[in-house]
C-alpha cells in the first residue's frame, strides 16, 4: 500500500523543506524543457530541421539532462538525510542534561541485556559438552 507522506508532518526544518521544493521545482522545470526540446522538429509551420538548429538542440538537451541528473541525485541525498532524521530523530531535541541521562540508562539497559544473553548462552554451551559456567567478577577481570 503507498502512503503519501507529506515533508510538513515529519520534519518542520524550513531549510529542508526550502531544499525538497527547490529541487521538485527544478526537476519538473528540467523536464519540461528536455521534452520541449525533442519536440522541436515539429513546431507549427517552421521546418526545424537544418542541422543548425538540431546541434543547438542536441547541447541543449545534454546540458539539461545533465542538470535534471545532478538535481535527481541532490534529491535522493536529501530523501536518504531525511530518513536518517525519522530513524536517529533530532538529538537532544529537548533538555541536554536529562538526554544524557536517559541515554545512558538506556545504554546500562542493554548492556545489561546482552550480557545475559551472553551467560546464558555460555551456560547453554558449557551443559551441552558436560560443563559448569561460572562468570568471573568484574573486579577480577581488570586486574
Amino acid at each position: 500500500m503507498n502512503r503519501i507522506i507529506n515533508l510538513k508532518d515529519t520534519y518542520s526544518d524550513p531549510v529542508t523543506l526550502d531544499m525538497h521544493n527547490r529541487l521538485v521545482a527544478d526537476i519538473l522545470t528540467r523536464y519540461r524543457t528536455l521534452m520541449m526540446l525533442a519536440t522541436v522538429q515539429a513546431e507549427g509551420e517552421r521546418n526545424n530541421a537544418n542541422p543548425e538548429t538540431m546541434a543547438v538542440t542536441g547541447i541543449s538537451m545534454k546540458m539539461e539532462f545533465d542538470g535534471l541528473y545532478t538535481s535527481i541525485k541532490e534529491l535522493l541525498t536529501l530523501s536518504r538525510r531525511i530518513k536518517e532524521l525519522w530513524v536517529f530523530g533530532p538529538l537532544m531535541r529537548e533538555d541536554p542534561a536529562q538526554g544524557g541521562l536517559q541515554l545512558d540508562e538506556h545504554v546500562a539497559q542493554v548492556s545489561d541485556l546482552l550480557g545475559a544473553m551472553d551467560t546464558r548462552a555460555m551456560r547453554e554451551i558449557a551443559a551441552s559438552v558436560g560443563a559448569e559456567f561460572s562468570q568471573a567478577d568484574d573486579s577480577s577481570a581488570a586486574m
